[in-house]
């Protein structure tokens, strides 16, 4: 590996899980159907946080995402400022 590619992994927010937003990791994760339906119902006003996360936790077919994530990231607030909410 050259030494600008380590650099890259190294300081690339996006490369770096821990680093990132848990639900931008989780988008990145999921073929485009699934992350479609997340978007979904990160955008529905009705659909609390700490409900869809509880619903993510249970479901062993989906990622766990803290409720703060999800909110963080609906609202725009972490990198990807993907306003939903």
């Amino acid at each position: 590996m050259a030494l600008n590619d380590i650099a890259v992994a190294l300081t690339d927010p996006a490369s770096i899980p821990h680093r990132t937003c848990g639900t931008c990791h989780a988008l990145n994760s999921m073929n485009e159907d699934e992350a479609a339906t997340l978007r979904r119902l990160l955008s529905d006003r009705g659909i609390q946080f700490r409900a869809l996360a509880k619903a993510l936790h249970d479901d062993p077919d989906s990622p766990s995402i803290a409720h703060d994530a999800l909110s963080r990231h609906a609202r725009g607030l972490c990198a990807a400022r993907e306003v939903l909410r």
